[in-house]
């Protein structure tokens, strides 16, 4: 927006009114009454006197540590159930129903059968069953001792010297040792039957289970009376005594004692003179328009993008609007903790779309937007655009810009140690450094999820050449390398050859691999329009050509860029493969007619037979342009060994150079080295035969 004019001001004056409004309504702003913006800690410059008796409200951490605390000291209530002792007299039913249905002597049938039902037992486990008479005797007797097992109660896992049983509403305490353990009810068992000991150790846990289990509905019923009964109050302040004396240092008995004010004026709906609401609108409006303005500048400057749209600036304002309606709904409507914002969302989306920088730039901004909304305290916006940041700049480290799962790690990793280390200096206790833990878990969560929905919406939007876009056009069932595979074959052939090529050099000099090999790909696409002109499809192309004036011949020549962006618009491919289709030739002149016009004496002017251009303003326009002409070359010379392509490439990068082809790219001379030399392996397996041209080789 280097440019300021009257449509990008438009936009930014309705979304601060938006924003405005919302917090006259939902926020602060809404009640009529004084606000005091006093911190613990600072020297007041003011006295406050109490209008009226109030009660003192405890603090929020206050109230929640007195709550834990006081659920923590109630006992887990504990329930006798007959569902595990029906499940284990069961289990015994359905193992001598196989003894009853295969009366012979145990074998392996019986042990399959067995196994079928659920019970891994062996042949030798369950030899005590040979005869009639000891089976019968042994499932009485284990019908009876686990009866009187589970009657007598079975636990599990509880380390305490005593619980709390529950019958109906009666709770009596008893000793532990009262009850059986699993391992002693398990042993006895086993014990008072020895020749099916074996059988008994591998169905113990079938028929002996624990039956004295905790009873979570009425643990939760127990403590939501013990919270009920905590009250929310301490103490109250008499009207006009001192809260606060002038030129006194805030503490925090203070700050409460102001808070409780606050929720006192808000129950009495006291009302603000019009003075004091007109300045509060006029000096937030200001506040958030100062804001916008310079957000938006600044990206007008950053986005130098020349198919810049006016529509472009709606996500910017619209994601400061979500932003603000996502606190409005957590803080003022829900009256959720501040940290379950996910403010991480549209920041992270910004920092994907538009690059880390305008990413810091942005969350900052958004810091200071969601600041009113959340009573302008300092604790959450230092934990949001520290942590926010932090991991914008691993994206950008680990190039994981579309690693969902890993931008939702590092959100976690960033978040956690921002916490704990302001944990650490304000020294919470524990549970408070939890909990601000799994808020943060939540917000990033809740982050993530919209950072899916709405990158790849914005990355098709504004045609950006994603990892995910780019995979989807190397899929050759694409319409375009479809039509370019059937309709143009030699130049199909010749795109993914260039591809290799371009690719490899691409991992060589640091360069975009992926973009590389795409735009290869489809940087010759509009040959599809007039495929026989082109000598890789059509040997006899030169009689075409010989019909024609040399000027109309380069004309139709470097037509197929235009076509090639045009088809490329119409397919959507993104801005920067079409970049490649339009810059793979640079300015250069197609010497092959231009000589030609020469030789027969027409008039040439250098600017009909030449490119339109622009010059490649990319590494990998520039890889594209040198594979180009060099795989064309290479199959238009007899190549008896490596030193007649190494010449073909370093003739080729000479020429180039010459012609200023690379004086817009951010190109090195090493890059181009080390180019070469990655090159020279690709093009080593390349045998196919090409008409042999001049060697410029413009007709391409």
């Amino acid at each position: 927006m280097g440019k300021m004019n009257s449509k990008y001001l438009l936009i930014i004056i309705l979304t601060a009114f938006v924003i405005v409004g919302l917090y006259h309504i939902f926020a602060v702003g809404r009640f009529n009454y004084p606000e005091f913006r006093l911190k613990e800690g600072q020297v007041a410059d003011t006295e406050v006197i109490a209008p009226f008796d109030f009660p003192i409200l405890k603090s929020p951490d206050q109230l929640s540590t007195e709550q834990e605390q006081s659920v923590r000291t109630l006992s887990t209530p504990y329930r006798i159930s007959d569902e595990p002792l029906f499940e284990a007299l069961s289990a015994i039913d359905a193992i001598w129903a196989v003894f009853y249905r295969f009366p012979e002597e145990p074998s392996e049938k019986h042990v399959q059968e067995l196994g079928r039902a659920g019970f891994n037992v062996t042949a030798e486990s369950i030899a005590f069953a040979k005869s009639a008479s000891a089976r019968d005797r042994i499932y009485d007797f284990l019908r009876k001792a686990v009866t009187e097992a589970h009657e007598k109660g079975i636990y599990q896992g509880i380390q305490a010297d005593s619980i709390s049983i529950w019958t109906l509403e009666n709770e009596e305490r008893q000793a532990l040792s009262r009850f059986l353990s699993m391992e002693q009810a398990q042993s006895g068992l086993r014990e008072s039957v020895p020749e099916a000991e074996l059988f008994l150790t591998a169905v113990a846990e079938h028929i002996i289970r624990p039956n004295i289990l905790p009873d979570t509905e009425l643990l939760a019923e127990l403590s939501q009376r013990r919270l009920s009964q905590i009250p929310e109050t301490e103490g109250i302040v008499l009207q006009n005594e001192i809260i606060i004396r002038k030129n006194a240092r805030v503490s925090g008995n203070d700050i409460d004692k102001l808070e409780s004010l606050q929720a006192a004026y808000r129950s009495r709906n006291v009302q603000k003179s019009a003075i004091q609401q007109m300045l509060l609108a006029l000096g937030m409006l200001i506040y958030i328009f100062v804001i916008l303005l310079l957000t938006n500048h600044y990206f007008g400057m950053y986005n130098t993008d020349p198919h810049e749209d006016f529509a472009d600036f709606l996500p910017l304002n619209l994601g400061f609007v979500v932003l603000v309606i996502v606190a409005v709904i957590s803080n003022h409507v829900f009256g959720l903790n501040t940290l379950l914002i996910p403010f991480a969302f549209t920041v992270v989306c910004a920092a994907i779309l538009m690059g880390a920088e305008f990413g810091i730039l942005y969350g900052l901004s958004s810091m200071l937007i969601i600041s009113p909304f959340i009573n302008w305290e300092t604790y959450t916006p230092v934990i949001f655009i520290l942590s926010t940041i932090i991991t914008i700049i691993l994206i950008k480290r680990q190039k994981a810009q579309h690693e969902y799962l890993s931008i939702w790690f590092y959100l976690l990793v960033s978040g956690t140690v921002v916490n704990l280390a302001i944990s650490i200096y304000k020294s919470d206790p524990i549970n408070v450094v939890f909990r601000n833990i799994g808020y943060g878990v939540v917000s990033s969560a809740l982050s993530i999820m919209g950072i899916i929905m709405i990158v790849p919406y914005y990355e098709k939007k504004w045609n950006r050449a994603t990892k995910q876009t780019l995979l989807e056009l190397l899929d050759f069932n694409h319409p375009l390398l479809k039509k370019l595979a059937t309709s143009a074959v030699g130049t199909y052939h010749h795109s993914l050859i260039v591809g290799n090529l371009a690719e490899r050099a691409a991992e060589a000099i640091g360069a975009n691999p992926l973009l590389a090999r795409v735009g290869s790909y489809y940087h010759d696409i509009g040959k599809i329009i007039n495929t026989e002109i082109f000598t890789e499809n059509n040997a006899d192309s030169s009689e075409i050509h010989d019909e024609l004036v040399p000027e109309k011949s380069a004309a139709l020549i470097k037509n197929h860029v235009l076509e090639g962006i045009t088809l490329a618009k119409k397919y959507k491919i993104p801005q920067p493969v079409i970049d490649v289709i339009m810059q793979h030739h640079g300015d250069s002149i197609i010497r092959y007619f231009f000589d030609r016009a020469e030789k027969l004496n027409l008039p040439a002017e250098s600017a009909d037979y030449q490119y339109p251009g622009p010059r490649p303003q990319s590494k990998e326009a520039v890889l594209v342009m040198i594979a180009d002409v060099v795989e064309s070359t290479t199959k238009a010379k007899t190549i008896t060994n490596e030193k007649d392509i190494e010449k073909i490439i370093d003739d080729t990068i000479s020429r180039l150079i010459r012609e200023g082809q690379f004086n817009e790219a951010p190109i090195t001379m090493k890059d181009l080295s080390t180019i070469k030399q990655s090159m020279l392996p690709v093009l080593g397996s390349i045998y196919r035969k090409r008409l042999d041209y001049p060697e410029a080789n413009d007709k391409r």
